[in-house]
């Protein structure tokens, strides 16, 4: 069952292959990209976006987890974030979370379940 407000994005199978996509999107009217990956098995999806210098968590680095493979890490001045919360663990920006994209997954497909997103590569001529 396919609702007309899903916007697609990948098989989930393309998901399992890759350390994280990320997609061109308009959210609440603003140009950026979205950040999908798969943590523990499950689907997450954030604007990449760190919030301490405004810049995507891979602007410096082809990577957005840490050493450990157990939190996010922005790449440019190392702030960690928790992958199922999005929530900042680094003191300047404590307790601040990364802003959060709902997701779905039908018959092997991830798709936005977000009302105020669009995708880029789809939605535009």
């Amino acid at each position: 069952m396919h609702n007309g407000k899903l916007k697609a994005i990948c098989a989930w199978h393309e998901l399992q292959a890759v350390p994280y996509l990320t997609r061109p999107i308009t959210f609440k009217g603003r140009a950026c990209s979205a950040l999908i990956f798969l943590f523990d098995n499950q689907a997450y999806a954030y604007v990449n976006h760190c919030m301490h210098m405004h810049r995507p968590l891979n602007c410096e680095q082809d990577a957005v987890f840490d050493e450990t493979g157990q939190f996010l890490r922005c790449s440019m001045h190392g702030f960690i974030f928790d992958p199922k919360t999005g929530e900042c663990q680094s003191p300047v920006c404590l307790g601040q979370r990364l802003q959060a994209l709902r997701l779905q997954t039908l018959d092997g497909v991830v798709y936005f379940s977000e009302k105020h997103l669009l995708l880029i590569a789809e939605d535009t001529p």
